[in-house]
């Protein structure tokens, strides 16, 4: 009993060792061959294509991936690009693709990337913006039970060395140059990083923006402006933030801080005169309604100098003539501000200030519709050169008297191309009637003893205006 007992004992460890052993061949054979057949079926046309799929439905668009390259679980593509009839609002094209996959993707079928980086990304409108593919059309069949590989796919992190996309209405007019993003997507959100590059908006008085830093959050449907710092190429500095969330009725707020930033043409003026500055001030976004958006601010013009129009064909020009005074042809502002409002379509300049002490004053609304414009000013002159103007005009002009300053209401009208005021004509309509009631001798009386060189130059004025056509 002792001697089969000992045998039985004996046959029990053989079978143990010869199960290790084969454990530990298999084992070996296992890390030998199956990183081989992993990577041989990842460089297969097979994943390529569900990889495909599983990237054009993120992106909403239909396309192909390059053939990948894999050194261990390493993997590099040329890109990938849209087809280009592909549904969806946007064509994508994203070039050098470098990521790797985790191992474990064949043991929990969740599909892993620590991190993708890509060296270019362009984006171009789609040729059906409306149409989002909900499968990718034209694609083979997969082959059964590929499609279901994996239950997830996880991405930790996207690096893009320079995204691009041309100003278009699918931007809605935006545009972006060489922009470097980091982006941490989630379940149902996202953050982005943005540094560098251009940003171009299609509004005029922002115009180019250099990036410095931008953080981005979407948390699905919403996008989330939660910092931006960028300049302008004059140097002016410009700070944003708010939120956007799509839809039927698309909802938006935020606010914008602007530090002596560039006039869209350098200056302003509305026809009466210009004035060459940079402006400070801020808006607060409140709403989007039917496509437009309303909102507030206030601004402040930096460095303001009041001059005559081109030419000195404007008000201002006409006055310096007239009075005689060189201050009107270029003087610093120490007042330049107005508050402003917007609605689709329209501008509201509700009070507009300027100033330069014991010289000029400024004060009114003005209101822009399309490319029209509507508005009142109350224009000032000291006192002394609102009389020189009150007595060539025969009493007609700059009659009231408010705060030290000769007032005359100015009414605006025309187009921002081309302003027009009723004062210019209202002045040269009245002097032309002095002129006749009194002669040319009243322009010489009421310049005074100093003011031989402006009744010379409004004697020339009135003969511009008004002499016979020539032969």
């Amino acid at each position: 009993m002792s001697g089969t007992s000992g045998s039985k004992r004996r046959l029990g460890w053989w079978w143990l060792w010869t199960g290790l052993g084969i454990l530990l061949v298999s084992a070996v054979l296992a890390a030998v061959f199956l990183p081989l057949a992993v990577v041989r079926w990842l460089e297969g046309a097979d994943f390529r294509r569900i990889a495909s799929q599983q990237l054009s439905s993120l992106l909403k668009t239909e396309g192909e991936l390059e053939p990948l390259e894999w050194s261990s679980f390493n993997v590099y593509s040329a890109g990938f690009r849209s087809r280009p009839e592909a549904a969806g609002p946007w064509l994508w094209n994203l070039q050098e693709v470098r990521t790797e996959i985790s191992p474990r993707l064949l043991l929990d079928r969740i599909l892993r990337f620590p991190e993708i980086t890509i060296d270019t990304l362009t984006l171009s409108p789609g040729t059906r913006p409306q149409a989002l593919p909900e499968s990718v059309e034209g694609a083979p069949p997969p082959k059964p039970g590929s499609a279901e590989l994996f239950r997830e796919v996880q991405v930790g992190k996207v690096e893009v060395g320079s995204f691009s996309v041309k100003p278009c209405p699918a931007s809605q007019g935006w545009g972006a140059k060489d922009l470097k993003i980091s982006l941490r997507p989630a379940k149902q959100s996202a953050d982005l990083e943005f540094q560098g590059g251009e940003i171009s908006a299609p509004l005029a008085w922002v115009g180019v923006l250099q990036i410095v830093s931008a953080k981005v959050r979407y948390a699905d449907p919403t996008v989330y402006l939660t910092a931006l710092d960028a300049r302008s190429s004059q140097g002016g500095g410009l700070q944003a933030s708010g939120e956007y969330t799509p839809g039927k009725v698309p909802q938006a707020r935020g606010r914008i801080n602007w530090e002596k930033w560039s006039l869209p043409g350098g200056k302003i003026g509305l026809g009466l005169f210009e004035i060459p500055a940079k402006v400070s001030g801020d808006f607060v976004l409140q709403e989007l309604r039917d496509g437009g958006a309303v909102g507030q601010g206030q601004v402040n013009l930096v460095e303001a100098r009041l001059e005559p129009g081109k030419g000195s064909e404007t008000v201002l020009g006409l006055l310096a003539a007239l009075t005689g005074e060189p201050r009107l042809r270029g003087c610093p502002l120490t007042t330049a501000r107005a508050q402003w409002s917007m609605q689709p379509g329209i501008y509201d300049i509700q009070r507009i200030e300027a100033e330069a002490p014991g010289l000029l004053r400024a004060l009114g609304q003005a209101r822009i519709t399309g490319n029209k414009v509507t508005g009142q000013i109350l224009l000032g002159l000291e006192k002394g050169l609102g009389a020189k103007v009150n007595a060539l005009t025969g009493g007609e002009c700059f009659r009231r008297e408010e705060n030290g300053y000769l007032v005359e209401p100015v009414s605006l009208y025309g187009t921002l191309d081309r302003p027009q005021n009723d004062l210019q004509a209202k002045l040269t309509a009245a002097m032309a009637r002095t002129a006749v009631r009194t002669g040319a001798q009243i322009l010489e009386n009421a310049a005074g003893s100093q003011g031989g060189d402006a009744a010379k130059a409004a004697g020339q004025i009135l003969n511009s205006l008004f002499a016979p056509p020539g032969r």
